[in-house]
């Protein structure tokens, strides 16, 4: 990678500019796949990123960044980028069986937040008074029969 960057900054033609770009993303492209191994999930990210600046749509990085963030429990992140995946690659069954399994995680997860956060604030009435607890002139109640 070193020898890669440092080149960079020689007088080069524009083929040879675009060739050294293709050895860096695919030396890029290695690294991440290694520290996924690895469990290295920031660098993982990190690489990912470096790729997808150069080449967006490249599948292979976009499903290991959405691997990873899945990982990470970042699903609200990870599902666009497995969306975008396979929007480029519609029959890849790795990418569909993936992003079924992260729908299905995060719908879990909502759900099981929104129940924590239901039982910590307890569970309100039915009946919500439609005025400010303290409303000026005399007081009229919630409106709710029994």
């Amino acid at each position: 990678m070193k020898a890669i960057t440092s080149s960079a900054k020689l007088d080069m033609t524009f083929e040879e500019e675009e060739q050294l770009l293709q050895l860096k993303t695919k030396c890029l492209n290695d690294l991440a796949a290694l520290q996924l191994k690895l469990d290295h999930y920031r660098s993982v990210l990190r690489s990912c990123s470096l790729v997808l600046e150069h080449q967006p749509d490249n599948i292979k990085v976009l499903f290991q960044k959405g691997k990873v963030l899945a990982q990470q429990g970042e699903y609200s992140e990870a599902i666009p980028i497995l969306r975008a995946a396979l929007k480029l690659e519609h029959s890849n069954k790795m990418i569909h069986a993936q992003l079924s399994k992260l729908v299905k995680k995060h719908t879990a997860q909502r759900s099981t937040e929104k129940a924590l956060d239901q039982k910590m604030l307890g569970n309100p009435s039915r009946c919500q008074p439609s005025v400010p607890a303290r409303a000026p002139g005399p007081s009229l109640g919630s409106g709710c029969s029994g």
